[in-house]
């Protein structure tokens, strides 16, 4: 085999690796964008949010590279659900537990700014379901998950992979295309009537979230399926991929002239240049973030919301300053735990309890009663 077979062969078994360092800088942007909405420092990731539309891209991709030719060769229905509730829920657990701790604090600590404790209970039980609140709260107002407000997005998540296990996965590319289409034009519509992109955390722009969810999965699912016909560009592209997605979620440009078309153009041409970028390293780090990105990302807002409040007791400011950034290095290394000690055991544990109903849940044929001796199958029988 010559160098450049070899080279050749090598880019194919690792491909899409670099996405794994974009989703860690993606999550750790929306961390940034937090820090600033809701500790009161200096935003320095303006539109951070848009990272959770990037995040819908990449699943896109990666369930239809993970998921599809399983599918199509017998895994069923039940058996991805089952995959997909082991791999999301230990973190929705622990970060509704996270973010309820915290409201019942609060509601100990000042009441008057505090949703009710039968709110706050309601919305907890609701929330750890990954079920968003339908009403409003006496301080949470219409906020869908205010026990942690990144589970709205996990929520739109299970729901667009329910439908693409059940449906959009025996779809033609040409009807993808057409609801690709379709999600762009109500995403367009939702974005302009309500004047930002950051829609699907509340009850009142919940269509948004389904909407940026559609389109973000959707055109993921395509990229995936022109995956081969993208040339290799390697390490110049990842860096232009990098590039655009920073300067998408940092230009402080606070209008809809620029989220909008970061979302529906600039995001997914990223992910077209990072499939083609291969096996890249860009950043020192990157690939660990992209390991503990969903711990990151699912834990971070309650942190930040203990941090807010006992800052608040300790300094009697409502609003902190460029120090609360200060509170970067420590939550990724709670997510580093969390990932190890945590998050890693109690998937396993979830796999094995939804194995178990599943394998318990099969019919089981009857003996056959005139049987006298056992069947033995041949060696290397498929029927063994």
């Amino acid at each position: 085999m010559s160098d450049s077979d070899m080279r050749s062969a090598s880019h194919q078994q690792n491909r899409f690796d670099f996405l794994d360092e974009l989703r860690g800088i993606a999550a750790l942007m929306v961390l940034v964008f937090h820090i600033g909405t809701r500790t009161g420092a200096p935003n320095l990731a303006p539109h951070g949010y848009l990272a959770v539309d990037f995040f819908f891209m990449l699943s896109g991709f990666v369930i239809a590279a993970a998921y599809g030719k399983r599918l199509d060769n017998g895994m069923t229905f039940r058996e991805f659900a089952s995959r997909r509730l082991a791999r999301m829920m230990p973190i929705v657990i622990l970060g509704a537990a996270l973010g309820t701790a915290y409201a019942l604090a609060r509601w100990l600590v000042a009441p008057d700014r505090s949703d009710s404790l039968p709110e706050i209970l309601a919305s907890a039980a609701l929330n750890v379901m990954l079920l968003p609140k339908c009403w409003s709260g006496q301080a949470t107002a219409w906020e869908a998950f205010p026990v942690n407000g990144p589970l709205w997005s996990l929520f739109f998540e299970v729901i667009i992979n329910v439908v693409w296990a059940g449906l959009l996965v025996r779809l033609a590319r040409p009807v993808l295309i057409v609801l690709a289409i379709a999600a762009m034009a109500m995403l367009i519509t939702l974005a302009i009537r309500h004047d930002t992109m950051d829609l699907g955390w509340s009850i009142p722009t919940m269509s948004g979230g389904l909407a940026r969810v559609s389109y973000g999965f959707l055109i993921g699912l395509l990229i995936h399926a022109m995956r081969g016909r993208l040339p290799y560009l390697g390490q110049s592209a990842a860096f232009m991929s990098l590039a655009l997605i920073v300067v998408a979620l940092v230009m402080p440009l606070h209008s809809i002239r620029w989220s909008l078309p970061m979302t529906i153009l600039v995001l997914p041409l990223a992910l077209m240049l990072a499939v083609s970028a291969g096996r890249q390293k860009v950043l020192p780090g990157a690939s660990l973030l992209g390991a503990i990105s969903y711990p990151l990302y699912g834990l971070h807002v309650p942190l930040l919301a203990l941090y807010s409040g006992v800052s608040e007791k300790l300094t009697g400011k409502e609003e902190a300053g460029f120090e609360a950034y200060l509170t970067l290095p420590a939550i990724l290394i709670i997510a580093l735990l969390a990932t190890k000690f945590y998050d890693l055991p109690a998937q396993r544990i979830f796999r094995r309890l939804l194995e178990n109903g599943l394998e318990a849940s099969r019919p089981h044929s009857e003996p056959d009663a005139s049987a006298t001796s056992p069947i033995r199958c041949p060696k290397h029988s498929e029927r063994c």
